[in-house]
């Protein structure tokens, strides 16, 4: 296919976690801005359960699911709604994760020509978007805090994934046409996880790399070879976030560990004195300190044998040391680029999982409690922050822009409409009562949202 016909095939599509370039930004003229569950509905169908995020090529739609043990692909009518094909791979296992977690968290990713899935309990897949099964990769067994729920990434022929997890943190990228591995790079364990999903950046020479963002820091790899080209250090140890790439800059956000009021952690050598009541040593929960040690008692144990010591409390001390913070970074040069690629950093009202925006030369947060911050992404100073009236309570899933207007949905289903700008307005709220964790993909005139229970599309045209 002539690659000019191909581009503008799927100029509107939304292949990819957060659609293109992982940046949430749509270039839709016409968007509904009046959504309700009797308002704006072009179709409505029922889902099986799952949290993972729609996205769309050509004529179809993709999402992941499951029924029991059963780990599902479905492809649907992006006319009507209707299933297309379902298929289903027998989960091995099932990971330990959070209670908001989900055993089809991760996004799946397109090309337009097959479909590519990751699932925790099993590994990857790839099926054609006929549905048939092209190929499947187990992995081993995935150990993390929460449940590893990054979604792949796409770059030419290399399908990549990042699992960061408690110990083997590995990054892995494999052939879409075979699924054979093409190169695998260890990584720092991630004792409390890390979940954000990895994008692919163009730097200020045109070179194309993958960053993550990764426990205590944002970081380059070489696409061909899985290299580390650079990182910023000093962030905190458990991003949840993507980060957006715009003209060269990297924006990321991640909040503490353990919180920001947390006070300094003494050293280990002085909690001894004051705290070893039985001279072993080491700390028994019972002689833990009020504080992350005694709260988090757990984690803080690595090898779990009911005491922490000296290594464990250093591990302790350097993940509560970083303080939320959302970064400006323009990586120039090779290796350790802390201090000259940090352009800004902001140490305030930081979100946890939903990611940043950057739409229209406006930078946005969305934290819990429907806090909506806009930024100059020059700077990082806050040009206007409000809550979304009518639409508080906690949030997983992330803001996307087009047509002029921002669209947020919270975990209780409360859709937000707002007109975007350094001096945003709140247009309307719905609320759709379904709770919901994926975040909402665009494409042509449409919006499509994954509830609890349903997809839904809205389109006002």
């Amino acid at each position: 296919m002539n690659f000019l016909v191909y581009a503008l095939l799927f100029a509107n599509n939304w292949t990819q976690f957060r659609g293109p370039g992982s940046n949430g930004v749509s270039d839709s003229a016409k968007l509904p801005t009046g959504i309700g569950p009797s308002k704006g509905v072009a179709w409505k169908v029922d889902l099986p359960p799952g949290k993972s995020s729609p996205v769309l090529a050509g004529n179809r739609i993709f999402v992941t699911a499951h029924d029991g043990s059963q780990l599902l692909t479905l492809c649907l009518d992006r006319a009507t709604g209707r299933e297309q094909w379902r298929a289903a791979i027998p989960a091995p296992r099932a990971e330990r994760r959070h209670k908001l977690n989900d055993a089809a968290a991760p996004t799946p990713v397109t090309d337009g020509r097959n479909v590519y899935v990751f699932f925790a309990d099993f590994g990857l897949a790839a099926y054609s978007v006929q549905g048939k099964e092209l190929w499947r990769v187990p992995l081993d067994p995935m150990p993390s805090m929460q449940g590893v729920a990054g979604s792949p990434v796409l770059h030419g022929n290399r399908l990549i994934l990042v699992v960061d997890q408690a110990q083997g943190s590995y990054m892995i990228a494999v052939n879409t046409r075979n699924g054979e591995t093409l190169w695998k790079q260890e990584r720092r364990p991630a004792p409390g996880g890390a979940y954000s999903t990895p994008v692919v950046f163009r730097d200020s020479k045109g070179e194309e790399q993958l960053v993550t963002f990764s426990p205590f820091e944002l970081a380059g790899f070489s696409l061909t070879t899985g290299e580390k080209l650079w990182w910023v250090g000093g962030l905190p140890p458990q991003p949840k976030a993507t980060p957006v790439a715009h003209n060269g800059v990297i924006y990321a956000h991640a909040v503490s560990f353990f919180g920001d009021s947390v006070a300094a952690i003494h050293p280990f050598n002085v909690v001894i004195v004051q705290n070893d009541k039985n001279q072993d040593g080491k700390i028994q929960k019972e002689e833990a300190p009020d504080g992350p040690a005694k709260q988090f008692f757990g984690v803080v144990d690595r090898n779990k044998d009911g005491a922490v010591d000296g290594t464990e409390w250093a591990g302790m001390a350097e993940v509560a040391a970083p303080k939320s913070a959302i970064v400006a970074v323009k990586p120039q040069g090779r290796g350790d680029l802390t201090e000259s690629a940090l352009l800004w950093k902001v140490e305030r009202n930081v979100p946890g999982v939903p990611s940043p925006l950057l739409y229209q030369g406006v930078l946005y947060m969305l934290q819990n409690g429907g806090i909506l911050t806009a930024l100059d992404p020059a700077t990082g100073t806050v040009r206007k922050q409000g809550r979304l009236t009518g639409a508080l309570g906690d949030y997983y899933s992330s803001p996307v822009a087009g047509g002029g207007h921002i669209y947020t949905a919270n975990q209780a289903g409360q859709v937000s409409v707002v007109r975007a700008g350094s001096e945003w307005e709140l247009v309307g709220v719905a609320n759709l009562d379904e709770d919901c964790f994926a975040t909402p993909a665009i494409a042509g005139d449409a919006i499509y949202l994954r509830t609890g229970r349903s997809l839904w599309k809205f389109s006002g045209y």
